[in-house]
């Protein structure tokens, strides 16, 4: 009988022991998987939301650098650029719109951006604005496509939308029961008539939480709403991914036209050059008005590296968003005019509409309140701590030192908290004002959003009559004026400075209708951007 006593706590250290050592490892295991992520639901890291961001401490976007979210943390689409041109210095090759993207990505490392320079005048490029570019070049449209399937940025953030759902099967996750096994009464040696104690007890205990409060389904509420906001907002970025494409290709058709119409320019000069050396010119010329000729020619070539830098530069910003090869950037056309026409304009009391009802921000922000209720919810629900059910199937009492038949039987019991001091006040009432925060993000954005369609409405209305009066104003003027001077010049009745007076009036006036033409068509597709909806080609 002594030795059944030993024999029998054996077997319990055999059956208990890997069983305990596997819940310690399990308990581990579980704790080194959740340690990096602190809370059941975080907000997904999407990098600047703006404008109408629902987080302000943003950290860095990491795999997403250089970074081309953050560029215009205010007003996205339709931001009002001046309605003046600026006019060049004598002869002076302007800077312009047409060396490169504005801040559209970041320059790629250990690549310069070019230095600013006056460099030659520009060319005639009426028609060069008119035209459609190569055969094989790339569409605006082709370039969307593109995007949507190639851009590493927005390949890199679809990866959240299988996160938060992997956050909502989370949020679902019912607690598990607790297994506990123990013995009592155990003896410093053994019981008997003289030595009366025990008897030594086995017990198997199950317990259970409930969840009373339903605190389960708050989690999964809260994570289908995080869900829904950050499909919104991934819809944001790819509308500003969008609108990066629009600016750069538009950046890249006016480099192309650029270079195009310097080397126009040069061979017209080289022209000209070539009937002076002939005879051709004023009668009495001397051979410093021959070496002004060739100076101007000479200043023209040299900016043909300034030229085909600002075209470099563009194809290098438009095949980054795009992920193309570096060698078939560096074959990178645009096809399609930059002076295109535009569809009849609805109102812009109906663009505010328009943009009211699909800009993804504004969605976002809306969600954001479904959202911040659901928090509301769920910190009430975490007002009472869940309720553990206790169930012991099996007690089993040894009285074999006292010759006497062992017992089995079995308990139950609960344990409930009494929330007497900590009934998540502080959490109910932080959840509460998030709620009114979030209903004063959603009507500030949508006046913003307003402002923004007026602002690109103005922009457009104004970039357009100043190209009209250009067309009928300037341009035609201006060249009537420089052919008159070249047939001057080349009989002899003009003299060598008043040729290059005339020439630099040209030059300007070109670049007047090249800045003109990519303001018009920029604000073009600006209306696209703030409308959230493409109403522009």
């Amino acid at each position: 009988m002594k030795r059944r006593i030993p024999d029998l706590r054996s077997t319990w250290f055999r059956v208990l022991g890997p069983l305990v050592a596997w819940s310690i490892v399990a308990t581990a295991s579980a704790q080194d998987a959740s340690s990096g992520s602190g809370k059941l639901i975080e907000r997904p890291n999407l990098g600047p939301i703006a404008p109408g961001s629902l987080d302000s401490n943003l950290p860095p976007s990491g795999s997403l650098q250089p970074n081309p979210f953050s560029i215009d943390p205010g007003i996205i689409g339709g931001r009002r650029r001046s309605g003046r041109i600026p006019r060049p210095g004598a002869r002076g090759f302007s800077e312009s719109n047409v060396g490169g993207p504005p801040a559209l990505p970041d320059p790629l490392p250990g690549v310069a951006p070019p230095e600013p320079s006056d460099g030659p005048p520009v060319g005639d490029i009426s028609d060069l604005v008119n035209q459609d570019g190569p055969a094989d070049g790339l569409t605006l449209d082709a370039a969307l496509d593109r995007l949507k399937t190639a851009n590493l940025d927005v390949l890199a953030l679809k990866y959240e939308l299988p996160q938060a759902q992997a956050d909502i099967l989370t949020a679902g996750l019912r607690a598990n029961p607790l297994l506990y096994f123990d013995t009592q009464f155990i003896p410093y040696g053994t019981f008997n008539t003289r030595l009366p104690g025990g008897p030594t007890q086995y017990d198997v205990n199950i317990t259970y939480p409930l969840d009373v409060s339903h605190k389960r389904q708050a989690r999964v509420a809260v994570a289908c709403a995080a869900k829904r906001v950050l499909e919104a907002q991934f819809a944001d970025v790819a509308r500003r991914q969008i609108a990066n494409v629009y600016r750069s290709f538009v950046d890249l058709q006016s480099a192309r036209i650029g270079l195009r119409a310097l080397e126009t320019l040069i061979q017209q000069q080289e022209d000209v050059l070539k009937q002076v050396r002939r005879g051709a010119g004023p009668k009495k010329k001397s051979a410093l008005e021959a070496e002004k000729l060739e100076i101007e020619l000479a200043k023209s070539r040299a900016g043909l590296n300034d030229a085909r830098d600002s075209l470099a530069d563009a194809q290098e910003a438009l095949g980054l968003l795009l992920a193309l090869p570096p060698d078939e950037t560096e074959r990178l056309e645009p096809r399609g005019r930059l002076r295109a026409l535009h569809p009849p304009l609805p109102s812009r009391d109906d663009m505010i509409r328009a943009a009211q009802a699909n800009r993804p921000d504004l969605a976002a922000a809306r969600l954001g309140i479904r959202r911040a209720d659901s928090e509301v919810r769920l910190a009430r629900a975490n007002r009472l701590d869940d309720v553990y059910l206790f169930y012991d199937p099996f007690t089993y009492q040894d009285n074999h030192p006292f010759q006497a038949a062992s017992a089995r039987s079995w308990a139950l019991g609960v344990t409930f908290p009494v929330p007497l001091f900590n009934r998540n006040q502080g959490n109910i009432s932080k959840a509460q004002s998030n709620l009114g925060q979030s209903h004063a993000e959603v009507t500030a954005l949508e006046r913003r959003l307003a402002s923004e369609v007026r602002q690109a409405y103005r922009e457009f209305v104004a970039a357009r009559e100043s190209l009209i009066l250009v067309e009928r104003s300037v341009l035609p003027r201006a060249r009537f004026a420089l052919d008159q001077a070249v047939s001057r010049f080349l009989a002899g009745d003009l003299e060598v400075g008043d040729y290059l007076d005339e020439l630099e009036d040209d030059a300007d006036s070109a670049r007047l209708y090249r800045d003109a033409v990519f303001r018009y068509r920029r604000s073009m597709l600006d209306i696209n951007t703030a409308v959230g909806v493409r109403l522009m080609p």
